[in-house]
């Protein structure tokens, strides 16, 4: 896949990754995207998250998110992508020893369990390669 990480699970199903913690950010609203919102009188933002991909021969492939959850964005996603059960427990450690000694302050910690269905495993096509550059599909206009 493009600009992505690929992690394997340990022989439990478990991975351990370092990241950071994800902020929201604005979808672009330069076009009928944009119309909409604004007929609509809602803001572009996503709240923070995390995206995951899970694939195991002999299940469906899992394709989710987790999200963080003080962002003000929750009740209110764009995309109204936000359910119970993908707001993540982003734990902030204070006075704990961190997991590796360069991290320095404060940090968090991740835990969620994903729950994969029996079925046939299909991973999507890549993005389209200029999407990294910001460009945009042509969309045809109805007649």
């Amino acid at each position: 896949m493009n600009l992505r990480g690929k992690f394997f699970t340990d022989t439990d199903g478990r991975i351990g990754f370092r990241s950071v913690k994800p902020a929201g950010y604005p979808i672009p609203i330069d076009g009928p995207t944009g119309d909409l919102l604004r007929a609509q009188g809602r803001h572009n933002m996503r709240p923070a998250h995390l995206h995951f991909l899970a694939s195991k021969d002999g299940f469906k492939t899992l394709i989710s998110q987790l999200y963080v959850q003080d962002d003000k964005f929750l009740e209110t996603d764009v995309q109204f992508g936000v359910t119970r059960h993908l707001i993540g427990d982003y734990v902030r450690h204070e006075n704990e020893p961190a997991p590796t000694p360069d991290v320095k302050g404060p940090w968090y910690s991740l835990a969620h369990s994903f729950v994969m269905e029996a079925g046939p495993a299909k991973l999507p096509r890549p993005p389209i390669s200029g999407k990294a550059r910001g460009e945009r599909p042509k969309i045809p206009h109805l007649a």
